[in-house]
């Protein structure tokens, strides 16, 4: 038997006693079962340094060769993913807050609408007196009828089985419910709870957002967000098609994480906020990339990751709750699923119906579509462009009534990922960073307050423009100081800049190499940019309003996203943030069927560029690898 001592913030402790015969041995894996999952966003492969831990005493082993570490073998941290603990023994281990995989991160769940909707929501109750059906028709079709009277619809109205055996009311009435199905309307008696909810969900690469909407009304009664389990196999949605490329099995895993392990359990805690059970909900509309989307179904997005990047499926879908992998409690291991909390299989909607939003393209998806819809810039004269700043870095100009879009491949940076000190938006994360014109010394703001242990995106940029601007970091991004005692400090791979003294004994750093890589990413973005706006025979300054989407950019001063390069030749008037464009479209064609169609046009509408065959892109990004 091994005995795992591990220590987290705060002084939490939690020991862990694992058999001889246990297979599962990795630290990583060790800590996942025991519900405190390390950040292996990369797939375990040791790539991103996500779960990094201290050996504080006794012994492990190297997972690829046996050999035995002890911690004066360990100058430096050890990777979960490749450490494995021995047969026998023991170890105290320490594991900082940024290795820890957050469940709460800051995301936007607002979002601003720039197009006004009708309501025609997805789902409709009725109430049909007895005297208004046609005596000489059977019950079903009677209803039917009625019901196509009082809507006038385009497509067919008709009766479900059940609708047979409907009883009336104690008046007499028929109480009925009417659900889009995609191709046809139908008509079933009422099975929900009153008053009757839907959901808009937006499934995020890194992060699911749910807001539970009165179908009556419109209101949005509460709003919830989780980590997308799917990062504990792979951060970004290449690493997940090469995992599918590789394991046909590895679809089931992936569509058990987002549905079993997020959606559900988000449903949940959202319903829980509104003072609802899921068996108010009616129906969910589903924004996402099309990889997270293929993902939901259940299908295989491997051609996503080989050219021609034909997917499998891009328009409507509506989906049956019932063939996906619901919770019964527990996993079929015993254990709830890598420690996720599962609603019970009593609690969940399985009666919903699930819309998937139409999207463009392999890589301009559903989100996308849904954000241009719920921006406006659809219907607009002028010259306009989208930036969705994430991972993808999505873009979409529209410039003399064509829709030109592309994605950038970003990378995580802005996450966080791969910096030393970084990690994503959330409670105890530094967003923002001020520099003192005369001193240098930064002044941050930390999340939720108290102490900071990591520093998130929005600081990231925050420092890159206020550095550049004081003249701190040259255009390549190199210090232009060799030491400033407490601000500038010698790091093993350069210099950094001291931000803020953490809950660590060290101080949290930004290093040059961290600002090599996080121009990477800028210059990823900025290069989509101008060659979208060159292919279109456009500039910067011919653009009317730059609509700023995602959680990324809504958070952020936009001084330091023009400060840094991120937009370049933009001006600060031309910017309006407008959130989580891809939860707004969501909540547009939850409550306005009208808009399904509305997406799908835009969908069709969108000419995608693909950036690795514009020969000009490779000497952009380079040029936009400096600072302005």
């Amino acid at each position: 038997m091994f005995k795992l001592t591990i220590h987290l913030r705060h002084g939490e402790e939690h020991v862990i006693e694992v058999f001889a015969d246990r297979r599962q041995r990795l630290v990583s894996d060790v800590l996942r079962n025991a519900g405190q999952p390390l950040n292996t966003r990369c797939g375990q492969r040791g790539l991103c340094n996500g779960c990094l831990f201290e050996l504080r005493s006794g012994s492990l082993a190297r997972a690829n060769t046996g050999a035995t570490i002890l911690p004066s073998d360990a100058a430096d941290l050890l990777r979960g993913c490749e450490t494995r603990l021995p047969d026998s023994g023991e170890a105290v281990i320490v594991v900082p807050p940024r290795s820890l995989l957050s469940h709460a991160p800051q995301i936007v769940t607002s979002f601003r609408l720039n197009v006004p909707r009708a309501h025609d929501p997805l789902w409709q109750g009725f109430r049909i007196p007895h005297d208004d059906l046609a005596p000489s028709a059977a019950l079903p079709d009677a209803l039917c009828e009625s019901v196509r009277s009082r809507t006038e619809r385009e497509f067919p109205v008709v009766a479900s089985r059940e609708l047979n055996d409907i009883q009336p009311s104690g008046d007499g009435s028929f109480d009925v419910g009417l659900a889009h199905q995609g191709d046809a309307w139908v008509l079933d008696a009422i099975r929900f709870k009153q008053p009757v909810f839907g959901a808009a969900v937006d499934i995020g690469t890194t992060t699911v957002v749910a807001a539970i909407v009165e179908l009556e009304t419109g209101r949005i009664a509460a709003t919830s967000s989780a980590l997308n389990a799917q990062v504990k196999l792979g951060d970004n949605v290449l690493t997940r098609i090469n995992l599918c490329m590789q394991d046909p099995e590895m679809v089931g895993r992936l569509q058990t994480a987002v549905v079993r392990d997020t959606l559900i359990p988000l449903l949940t805690e959202a319903a829980r906020e509104a003072g609802i059970e899921l068996d108010h909900l009616a129906c969910v509309v589903v924004a996402g990339n099309t990889t997270m989307l293929h993902l939901l179904d259940g299908v295989d997005p491997s051609p996503l990751g080989v050219a021609p990047f034909a997917p499998t499926f891009l328009g409507h879908r509506v989906l049956e709750t019932g063939t996906w992998p619901w919770p019964v409690g527990v996993s079929g291991n015993g254990g709830a699923a890598d420690g996720a909390a599962v609603a019970e299989s009593s609690d969940v909607p399985r009666g919903a119906t699930v819309h998937v939003l139409p999207g463009a393209a392999a890589y301009v998806g559903a989100d996308i579509t849904a954000g241009v819809l719920a921006s406006g810039m659809a219907y607009r004269d002028d010259t306009c462009l989208l930036v969705d700043i994430g991972t993808n870095g999505e873009i979409v100009l529209r410039h003399r009534g064509d829709l030109l879009g592309c994605a950038t491949a970003a990378g995580p940076a802005f996450e966080g990922t791969g910096l030393k000190c970084g990690m994503r938006a959330g409670t105890g994360a530094i967003g923002h960073i001020r520099l003192d014109p005369d001193t240098l010394r930064a002044d941050v703001e930390v999340i939720g307050g108290g102490k900071p242990i990591g520093i998130c995106g929005t600081a990231y940029l925050d420092f890159l423009a206020r550095a550049r601007e004081l003249g701190l970091i040259g255009r390549t991004g190199r210090f232009t100081v060799k030491e400033i005692p407490g601000i500038v400090q010698r790091d093993l791979y350069g210099r950094a800049f001291v931000v803020a003294q953490g809950h660590g004994k060290e101080p949290l750093v930004i290093t040059e190499a961290d600002v090599a890589y996080l121009l990477q990413a800028k210059a990823a973005i900025a290069a989509g940019v101008v060659c979208l706006l060159t292919q279109a025979g456009t500039t910067s300054r011919d653009i009317d309003t730059v609509f700023l989407a995602g959680g990324f950019g809504f958070h952020m001063h936009v001084d330091s996203l023009l400060g840094c390069g991120l937009l370049p030749g933009f001006l600060p008037e031309q910017i309006q943030m407008v959130g989580n464009s891809a939860l707004a479209g969501a909540y547009l064609a939850l409550l306005d069927h009208g808009s399904l169609s509305e997406i799908r046009r835009i969908g069709q509408r969108i000419r995608t560029i693909e950036l690795n065959l514009d020969p000009r892109f490779e000497t952009t990004y380079i040029d936009q690898l400096s600072l302005p």
